[in-house]
């Protein structure tokens, strides 16, 4: 942000006539940027900028700034004199498309040489944050660890065979295939431990984004509150000093300094705009508390015993876990049935429906269309709990469809996917009594059927 406003100031510092060599570096510049007078006229704008809200040049040029800023926006309260009365950082101010919609920005001021003119940058609102760098460094380190243990269990299922035959021969020999057994189930435990934690270090990002949004609209509602009870002292102040005969000696004078007041500090617009800011707070703090508690469940430990679990709150708990995976490439339809309860690993399923969401959003993003949609369903039939993830991507072409269940295939390519997803999946719905199965048709989609017994055995 700040590197882009000193790009700009050389080519702007002579005044708005710029020569086509300076147009053109000023239109490509990366960042959204408009050059204004301090009283707020708009006289130059970069490209970047005016497609960031959609309008031409004519509708910004040599406008007043207050004419492409929302109506709820602060700047209209202060004026950009009191704003952006020194050099701002990282400013939200809701400014308006050319159809009026609302569109937050994340804005930059600087002054010019010529001390009458301001810098401004902006940027799309609702970017990562530094601390995230942490979080990327700690999912690299459990996909190395993941990597290790998959290499541990390829090493151990290559001694089954020899196991198996020595438990033929002698007791000994049976007993040391048991301690090999335990030991399997034990790298199994931590390899599936590790694949949660790999997939929640995928995901970090993007839930601390959608953590940050609404955190950073309630910070610039709080600010506005702030701003608008100070206006409301102020007008109490000019009551009392009205009232107390100090500033008014007659009923009318009173009501005359009064209504200046009103109108002065604009208490219809905050009487009107400060219920609307709670309630969006509220919701803000309630987004992020679902996010909270989302995360909570779907990365508890895995409990030694089944216990009765509700699958539809695992489905809705995983959905907001995994948002930001197919947000940008599809929408999502849910259909709950009434489900009882299941006696289940809720830890382990959670991972199943997340493996099988994320690939669904993978398999639209691939084919890269605009009605992109997973569809989630959840039955009862009397005998087991039925749940239906489906998508609209490209399918699975027919002669690797006997594959897919395959540990380490994968079509993503390096990095992106270590095939165990699919397999894992199997594992643990098998471990519930259960079955994995999918209907495909290429260019159409895939439907994933998990089926899971009520009592969670066969």
């Amino acid at each position: 942000m700040s590197s882009s406003a000193s790009s700009a100031s050389p080519a702007a510092a002579e005044g708005v006539a710029l020569d086509s060599e300076q147009r053109s570096a000023f239109d490509d510049l990366p960042d959204g940027v408009i050059v204004m007078t301090t009283s707020g006229t708009v006289e130059l704008a970069n490209s970047a900028f005016l497609a960031l809200l959609g309008r031409d040049r004519q509708g910004v040029v040599g406008q007043p700034l207050e004419a492409i800023v929302a109506a709820e926006d602060m700047l209209q309260i202060l004026g950009v004199k009191d704003m952006f009365a020194t050099a701002a950082r990282d400013s939200n101010v809701i400014f308006t498309t050319a159809d009026g919609a609302p569109r937050a920005l994340i804005v930059c001021t600087a002054r010019s040489l010529d001390p009458d003119r301001i810098f401004l940058t902006a940027r799309a609102a609702g970017a990562v944050q530094e601390e995230l760098a942490t979080t990327t460094r700690w999912a690299a380190a459990e996909q190395d660890r993941a990597a290790e243990l998959a290499q541990a269990r390829d090493a151990l299922a290559s001694n089954n065979d020899a196991l198996r035959a020595a438990q033929h021969e002698t007791q000994t020999a049976y007993s040391k295939l048991q301690e090999e057994v335990e030991t399997r189930e034990r790298l199994e435990k931590d390899l599936r431990l590790a694949q949660k934690l790999e997939s929640i270090g995928q995901l970090a990002a993007g839930v601390a984004h959608e953590i940050n949004t609404p955190m950073q609209y309630v910070g610039d509602n709080v600010a506005f509150l702030s701003r608008a009870f100070s206006k409301v002292l102020e007008h109490m102040e000019v009551a009392r000093r009205a009232a107390s005969g100090e500033t008014a000696h007659s009923l009318d004078e009173a009501h005359a300094l009064l209504e200046s007041s009103r109108i002065q500090l604009k208490l219809e617009f905050l009487l009107k705009n400060v219920p609307k800011a709670l309630q969006d707070s509220k919701e803000g703090i309630e987004h992020v508390s679902n996010i909270v508690r989302a995360m909570k469940s779907f990365a508890h430990a895995d409990q030694d015993e089944k216990a009765a679990g509700d699958i539809n709150r695992a489905l809705a708990d995983t959905l907001i876990v995994a948002q930001n995976e197919y947000k940008s490439v599809a929408s999502v339809h849910t259909d709950f049935g009434e489900l009882p309860p299941l006696l289940c690993f809720q830890g382990r399923l959670n991972q199943v429906f997340l493996n099988l969401i994320v690939n669904a959003a993978h398999a639209i993003g691939e084919t890269k269309r605009a009605d992109g949609l997973i569809r989630v369903v959840s039955r009862y039939d009397g005998v087991a709990v039925i749940v239906t993830i489906g998508d609209n991507g490209g399918g699975i072409p027919l002669k690797i469809q006997h594959q897919v269940f395959d540990p380490f295939f994968t079509t993503k390519p390096v990095g992106k996917g270590t095939g165990q997803g699919l397999s894992l999946a199997r594992d643990i719905v098998a471990t519930h009594g259960g079955t994995l199965s999918f209907e495909s048709s290429p260019g159409e989609g895939t439907d994933f059927i998990v089926r899971l017994p009520l009592s969670g055995t066969a």
